[in-house]
């Protein structure tokens, strides 16, 4: 009986070793959950943000205004006895202000280029694709794949769950000064974690994801515990493709 009683002790003791751990694992999960369903959403978004750019002449405010539209349900939340429509209004503003902060987004024109724009005039022509010579180069691109509009799109996904959003923060987007401390190698040499979630933007020097999502002032910042996530589109363009205004947002 005293033998027993030492081992219902023992069961105890690893029951208290290992929650923490599931604890852990628990907190992990849902984070994911979240980082996933912003991901689909974002994908989504940008696929209607390319949409809306290819019916209006690769404009950067269409797209815009697409990715703000695409975007609105990770923000469409009833707050006290508001409506549906309401809703749908605060997540369309919350989502164009999260957009419209350069410390939170970065949109790209990918594909056509400027020099392609530059080779073809003022605008790139969108009729009788099929029937035009894809030998003949302009700005380096043939009319075809010229029509072809390509955006790509980083954003920071707020981290929410406690804890967790400290560790991910910490390792993935890490101020310059820790991310020495957790270096990778590579067959060129070393290069910071923080370094393989650059994003290239045309045209200007690559852009650091930390330097994107990251911000030492989490009191006065809501930069602070976020996440890059990066999603592209393509879609054919339906209209000629003309100065979309900027190549870059914000």
């Amino acid at each position: 009986m005293r033998g027993r009683t030492l081992q219902l002790g023992q069961a105890t003791i690893e029951y208290i070793y290992v929650l923490p751990i599931l604890l852990l694992l628990l907190l992990a999960s849902l984070q994911f959950v979240f980082i996933y369903e912003a991901k689909q959403t974002l994908n989504y978004a940008v696929f209607v943000g390319t949409r809306a750019g290819a019916l209006n002449n690769g404009s950067m405010a269409s797209i815009k205004d697409g990715l703000a539209a695409g975007l609105a349900p990770l923000f469409a939340h009833k707050i006290g006895s508001a409506t549906d429509l309401d809703a749908v209004k605060l997540g369309r503003r919350t989502a164009r202000t999260e957009l419209a902060n350069p410390k939170l987004a970065l949109i790209e024109i990918v594909n056509p280029t400027s020099g392609a724009l530059a080779g073809f005039g003022t605008e790139i022509p969108n009729d009788n694709l099929m029937y035009r010579d894809p030998t003949v180069l302009k700005g380096g691109m043939n009319v075809q794949d010229a029509n072809l509009l390509k955006v790509r799109v980083t954003y920071c996904v707020r981290l929410v769950v406690p804890i967790v959003k400290n560790m991910i923060f910490g390792y993935a987007v890490a101020p310059p000064a820790a991310a020495a401390k957790i270096d990778s190698t590579y067959s060129g040499g070393t290069i910071a974690a923080p370094e393989m979630l650059k994003a290239a933007t045309p045209g200007t020097a690559s852009v650091h994801a930390n330097s994107l999502c990251y911000d030492n002032d989490p009191a006065t910042n809501p930069v602070f515990y976020r996440i890059p996530v990066t999603a592209e589109a393509v879609v054919r363009m339906q209209t000629p493709f003309k100065d979309p205004g900027s190549w870059t947002a914000p």
